[in-house]
């Protein structure tokens, strides 16, 4: 009978760590560089300006600056530190930065949305990710690294960096997350709801996902993307969906595009 030794479980233990760590750099690099350019600056976290237009960052909610123009944008925790964070890293890059574009190359509200990369192969999603100021989103269909930012993200949260040491001092502010049985009318925006799933049900335009007082809804029109069975397996279980908030009619409901963006339907979180 074939036995195995502790140094051979040891070298295959040490394998298969290299082979995740591996894994998990590999869902970071970039497939192709689309261009190499010149960035401007941020204007937040998670927005830039190139070549005088401006750029959105695939997979990423980075914290916003309050805006009191036409419509009132409330500011968020860390926004400017965020915004900080992004300029100095690409100052400290010379501005270079490579453009990898998604299956979405351009948003409803005109910016090119991008994943960005330094010269040295840096995914600069995922460094503002890992290093706790944004928190992954799912928009446009732009699913490309999504393994890669999630597990950046779950790194600054578990070390407690920047917006989760903010939300762990200041359980107040519901950012970046916030459970269900603590909404306020002041949590519209984008966070992480965190809550029981008390009824699963089909609509002729919906997929609805009740928790104990939050709506999920997932129109029709993506339905392609789910998996009926599996929602409705999430039925007693306690989740956390991202997505903007919006308040109606007194309670707050959550319109998702992707499976992913619950985590019990995302395999990148389990």
């Amino acid at each position: 009978m074939f036995k195995l030794t502790l140094s051979t479980l040891l070298l295959i233990s040490s394998s298969l760590l290299s082979w995740s760590t591996f894994a998990a750099e590999d869902a970071c690099a970039a497939e192709k560089i689309d261009l190499w350019t010149k960035a401007t600056y941020a204007t937040n976290g998670s927005n830039l300006i190139i070549q005088g237009k401006r750029v959105g960052l695939n997979g990423i909610h980075a914290p916003q600056i309050e805006r009191k123009q036409k419509f009132h944008t409330p500011g968020e925790p860390l926004a400017k530190e965020a915004q900080t964070f992004l300029n100095k890293l690409l100052a400290n890059n010379d501005l270079e930065v490579g453009v990898e574009y998604d299956t979405t190359k351009v948003d409803k509200f005109g910016r090119q949305l991008v994943h960005l990369f330094l010269k040295d192969g840096t995914n600069i999603q995922q460094k503002i990710l890992e290093s706790g100021f944004g928190i992954t989103s799912i928009k446009n269909g732009n699913i490309k690294h999504l393994e890669c930012y999630f597990e950046a993200e779950k790194k600054a949260r578990q070390g407690g960096f920047q917006l989760w040491d903010y939300l762990a001092k200041n359980p107040e502010s519901h950012f970046p997350l916030v459970k269900s049985s603590e909404l306020t009318s002041l949590d519209e925006g984008f966070r992480i709801i965190q809550g029981k799933v008390l009824k699963v049900e089909k609509s002729s335009t919906n997929y609805i996902v009740n928790m104990d007082t939050t709506g999920i809804r997932i129109p029709e029109r993506y339905w392609d993307l789910f998996d009926y069975n599996e929602i409705k397996k999430l039925k007693g279980q306690t989740i956390e969906a991202r997505g903007q908030a919006y308040l109606y009619q007194g309670v707050m409901f959550m319109i998702i595009y992707h499976p992913f963006s619950i985590d019990k339907l995302n395999p990148a979180t389990q």
